[in-house]
């Protein structure tokens, strides 16, 4: 007889719809619980489901669901705060939504917490899981463009919220290799406004370096470049090129090395990315497309081993320590910008440096 389906419980219904959805597909769990302050958007994810129960109190909900799994999709500020409480609440295991917090000292908590008290924490940056971006990892590691020498990304929106993916994707595409210094620079706006509780910037650019000498540029927000892809990933080796054009249409993989190919890069619907030509340098690499939750499925199979099997047997890639190396890089960035050098890792600033640089608390939402 299988084991008993691990209780699950959400909070918020916005993101955490997708997150619910994707543990209704798999046998491992049973969602029993949906929380959001807005009781019309819980009832109406209840209603997607069927089996769970809504609530617009996440601590009413931990206390009387008392669930096993607990993931958390509401907004940035409160991500630590909610993970502490369910640790208290005796979870089992907890997926969070990135970025994980919005200071060093609260993303080094929860994992330390989580860490002393045997429970699976792990964080959603579900792109580690993706088909192209394993097929992207292996190309690597089978010396397809040669040795690594820049990865480039570019990505709408605020390094913290957006550039977070695009760290965390070139640590994975690295093979989470350990960070030696990073630079930032970000452009602040003329007053300070929030996005998912936590102040923001219009721009930021950063390098960083891996301990092999990997360079890692990031183009965020209004400094990417003109029609590149949100999460648009290059990575450039001695021997070829490995380019994501962003998340979506399929195919998004491609490469350029000496074998050549047939697609040629150009602007497609607003977007640069390769297209079919009579001639070209680039061809798609042969990666089964995923739908909306594949990946957030394979994370969740491998969150419900972690629980069943003991945190420490099971190597997943979306584990909470692999997220806050990437986090602390997050920070740097913006501790850089903040003291106008370069930050040399490990990071001493547990603070978060863009509230350090914003001198006055009148914001707009």
């Amino acid at each position: 007889m299988g084991e008993r389906p691990l209780k699950a419980a959400v909070v918020g219904c916005r993101m955490g719809a997708l997150h619910a959805k994707a543990m209704a597909q798999l046998p491992d769990y049973e969602v029993v619980a949906v929380c959001d302050i807005d009781e019309e958007r819980a009832q109406e994810l209840v209603g997607e489901l069927g089996t769970a129960k809504p609530f617009v109190s996440y601590a009413e909900m931990l206390r009387e669901i008392k669930p096993d799994i607990v993931a958390i999709a509401t907004p940035t500020a409160i991500h630590a705060e909610q993970t502490f409480a369910a640790v208290e609440a005796g979870v089992k295991g907890i997926c969070c939504e990135k970025p994980m917090a919005t200071n060093l000292a609260d993303a080094k908590r929860m994992v330390n917490l989580c860490q002393e008290r045997k429970i699976a924490l792990i964080v959603n940056h579900q792109r580690r899981m993706g088909n192209e971006m394993v097929a992207a990892r292996n190309l690597i590691e089978q010396g397809a463009i040669g040795e690594v020498q820049i990865i480039r990304a570019h990505c709408a929106g605020d390094f913290l919220t957006d550039g977070t993916h695009a760290v965390d994707s070139a640590l994975w595409l690295l093979g989470d290799p350990k960070v030696e210094w990073v630079f930032g620079q970000v452009e602040l706006p003329e007053k300070p406004r929030l996005r998912y509780g936590h102040l923001v910037e219009n721009s930021a650019i950063a390098v960083f370096q891996t301990a092999d000498g990997v360079r890692v540029e990031i183009f965020c927000g209004e400094a990417r470049e003109r029609h590149r892809a949100y999460q648009d990933y290059e990575v450039i080796g001695t021997k070829g090129r490995i380019w994501r054009t962003g998340d979506q249409p399929h195919p998004n993989l491609f490469i350029q090395d000496a074998k050549g190919g047939l697609w040629v890069a150009q602007v497609v619907n607003g977007v640069l990315r390769p297209a079919p030509s009579d001639e070209g340098l680039w061809r798609p690499v042969e990666v089964e497309p995923d739908d909306a939750i594949g990946a957030m499925k394979r994370s969740y199979e491998l969150l419900a081993k972690m629980v069943r099997e003991g945190v420490d047997k099971v190597d997943h890639p979306l584990a909470a320590e692999k997220a806050l190396r990437g986090f602390e890089v997050v920070m740097a960035v913006y501790e850089s910008a903040r003291l106008r050098k370069r930050v040399w890792l490990p990071l001493k600033q547990d603070r978060f440096p863009l509230e350090l640089m914003t001198k006055t608390e009148e914001v707009s939402g």
